[in-house]
């Protein structure tokens, strides 16, 4: 009976160790909890929801617009549809405006797009890229007559490559911009003082995250981009065609947030 006993004692015993090593707070013992997939979030300045910020009483107005509006990112449209190009009807600068308004709501301003897919009426029309400018200016002209903007950036992306046109910050990557004043326009000065101010309010957030003013005149160069409609006109390369969908709205937040510290408040 004494050896029945200890037989039924030794089951019990190994049968219940397991059990009772899993309810010990041994760290491989932890409940394994399935990760959820991570949100994707917008990169803005200030962490807010753009729901949440309501425009001021008397807004400083932007107005958006692209006059290479196909022009694209290869990681960009990459995502969107499996393949590498550098313009795309869809997947493009022009497509991604909504998000570029709602980065410069979020710091307060008020920013809306010139509703009109440059290359593509370029297609229709049966002109070619080299046409751009002249074909928007109409467009932009008739903007002017009914609403005043305090500022107006044509938004473009580089060709050059990522090495030129990434910069890193606190392990964050960023696509680099440029700004590109007309030196043959009436508004030159004042083009261009508005476009250092950006550029420097920009380096102050990010260091080097802009590369400054490039000044186009002469032979062979437009030499206006249209930057003769108004004193505020600038034109803004934002990265090249290698950097990536989240690079760029990084950018866009610190380009919105540049423009309300130094041209807003001031």
């Amino acid at each position: 009976m004494k050896n029945f006993k200890r037989f039924v004692l030794t089951i019990l015993f190994f049968f219940s160790l397991p059990i009772v090593i899993g309810m010990m707070p041994f760290p491989n013992n932890e409940k394994f909890v399935p990760a959820t997939p991570e949100e994707k979030i917008l990169y803005a300045a200030n962490d807010l929801v753009v729901s949440d910020v309501a425009p001021p009483k008397d807004p400083f107005k932007v107005l958006l617009l692209f006059t290479h509006s196909h022009e694209t990112y290869k990681p960009f449209l990459e995502n969107e549809k499996g393949m590498v190009a550098v313009y795309d009807d869809q997947a493009n600068l022009y497509s991604m405006h909504q998000l570029f308004e709602d980065y410069f709501r979020l710091n307060g301003i008020t920013a809306s797009t010139l509703d009109v897919d440059v290359m593509s009426v370029l297609k229709e029309n049966g002109k070619t890229i080299v046409d751009a400018y002249k074909t928007v200016r109409p467009y932009v002209a008739e903007e002017l007559k009914t609403n005043q903007y305090d500022l107006i950036l044509d938004i473009h992306r580089d060709s050059t490559s990522r090495n030129k046109t990434t910069v890193v910050h606190k392990n964050v990557s960023y696509a680099k911009v440029s700004f590109v004043i007309g030196a043959e326009n009436p508004n030159y000065k004042s083009n261009k003082a508005i476009a250092q101010t950006i550029s420097n309010s920009m380096n102050e957030i990010i260091p080097n995250i802009s590369k400054g003013i490039i000044e186009k005149k002469g032979t062979g160069v437009d030499g206006v981009y249209n930057q003769d409609l108004a004193k505020e006109f600038i034109l803004i390369e934002i990265g090249g065609i290698d950097n990536t969908e989240d690079e760029v709205y990084r950018t866009v937040a610190v380009l919105a947030q540049a423009v309300a510290n130094s041209l807003v408040e001031k």
